[in-house]
Formats: C-alpha cells, sequence, structure tokens
C-alpha cells in the first residue's frame, strides 16, 4: 500500500465561468488534476480511514492532511479570489475524499433537501469546490435552487439536527415532497426550484458559493455502490473567508 504523494494540479489551468442564476455563476475547470488516479487508489486502498458522517452527508468521508494540498489551496486562494472576491488573509480549507453510498430509503429529511453551507461565524462567507473522480456521467452532477419556502426549510432542518427523524412529521405537514416516497432531489419541488445542473466529468473542478442552495444530483440511485473504482467519488473542499 502506497502514501499518498502531494496533490498537484495542471499548469496553465483554463477556467470558465458557468451561469447558475442572472446574479449568481460556478467556476469550472476541466482535467484539474495531474494524478487523479491516485486519489481513486488512495480511497480504495484506505477504506478504514472514511467515516459516516451523520445527518449531512449521504455517504461516506474521508479528511485528507493539508500538506499534501499545498498547490491546491495556492490556486482556491488565489485565481478564484479574483473570481469571487474574497480576501485571502484568514481563509480556512477543509479537504478530504467523499462519496455517496446511501440509497434512497436511508436518506435522512436533510438529505432528501438541497442545502446551504452554514457560515462559521458573522462577517463570513463560505465557498465551496469538488472535483469527480468518476467516469461513469449517470452517476449524477451538482444542482444548484433557489428556496421557495426557506422558513419552513429552516425550521425543518433545526428539527432534525435537534434529534434523528423529528423533522419527518413537520415537513410532511408542510410539503408535498415529504409525503411521497424517499428519494434524492433532482429537480424542482414544493420547496425550491431548479435553477442550473452543472454536468460530472471525469477530472472536473467546480466551484461555486455553499451559500447557494445545491445538492447531488442524483437520478439513478441503482447506480450507487460503495465500491471507491465504480461509486460516486469526489475531493471536496469547504473554505471560509471574509468577503472583500
Amino acid at each position: 500500500m502506497s502514501a499518498l504523494q502531494p496533490i498537484r494540479i495542471n499548469a496553465n489551468p483554463d477556467i470558465r465561468q458557468e451561469q447558475i442564476s442572472d446574479t449568481d455563476f460556478c467556476v469550472i475547470v476541466d482535467d484539474f488534476l495531474r494524478d487523479p488516479q491516485a486519489l481513486i487508489d488512495y480511497a480504495a486502498e484506505n477504506p478504514d480511514k472514511f467515516r459516516e458522517p451523520g445527518i449531512a452527508y449521504p455517504g461516506l468521508m474521508m479528511d485528507l492532511d493539508p500538506g499534501l494540498l499545498r498547490e491546491f489551496t495556492r490556486f482556491v486562494l488565489t485565481p478564484m479570489r479574483h473570481q469571487f472576491s474574497f480576501l485571502r488573509g484568514s481563509a480556512s480549507l477543509a479537504t478530504g475524499l467523499s462519496m455517496i453510498t446511501l440509497q434512497p430509503g436511508e436518506l435522512s429529511a436533510y438529505q432528501r433537501l438541497c442545502h446551504t453551507d452554514p457560515r462559521d461565524t458573522l462577517g463570513r462567507r463560505k465557498f465551496a469546490s469538488l472535483v469527480y473522480l468518476f467516469e461513469n456521467e449517470d452517476l449524477g452532477g451538482t444542482a444548484f435552487y433557489r428556496w421557495k419556502q426557506p422558513e419552513v426549510v429552516v425550521h425543518g432542518m433545526t428539527l432534525a439536527y435537534q434529534e434523528a427523524g423529528s423533522a419527518d412529521k413537520f415537513l410532511a405537514e408542510h410539503s408535498e415532497v415529504f409525503r411521497q416516497s424517499p428519494c434524492f432531489m433532482t429537480d424542482s419541488n414544493d420547496l425550491a426550484e431548479l435553477l442550473h445542473v452543472v454536468m460530472p466529468r471525469f477530472n472536473r473542478f467546480v466551484f461555486y458559493s455553499g451559500e447557494i442552495p445545491h445538492s447531488a444530483c442524483i437520478k439513478h440511485p441503482e447506480l450507487i455502490t460503495d465500491d471507491f473504482r465504480q461509486g460516486r467519488l469526489t475531493l471536496n473542499s469547504f473554505i471560509s473567508v471574509y468577503p472583500r
């Protein structure tokens, strides 16, 4: 079993914007990592290093050593801060590997909805990035939404965090989607409007504001697997910064 080497990105990446709405966009870079296969191999060889994060993510996650991510971090904190106008100083990143493994019937109320990434402290902003590490594009990309009933969602998610399962009754009373069979969110419903879907592509990097409601767009849950070489494996990073 070989150790993971420092993660390198391709020189002179082609950075482009993709519109989410009239006012929001994400950044996409294709062929982002020099050796994406190394991350896939590392995940497959170290399944014991993954953990179940509870109601927030419908699968497994593994933290990565920040010392292996210096080149990745420089890219996030330099080109991306010019794209999204944030300050590099006092920025914090948490980066790791993630893979969706739950079937629709196993999802919590939180996992059946799109979500936003909460701010760490007042005045800071939250951004996120991912790199798709799977070849099968039917495993799904990333969908972005606009809330229709934010007060219902906020209260429902508060209940979900207080006690597992406590949000189900409230959400079923206030939302048609929670009176139906559990499923991944892939389209508009009575709680949120679908704005845009970023299509997956192997080794594609996507950077976006975590304050835009978003979720994995899984239309074929029958393809979900715990095989790291075949499943929906991604490199994820969460970035907390001050706006410029």
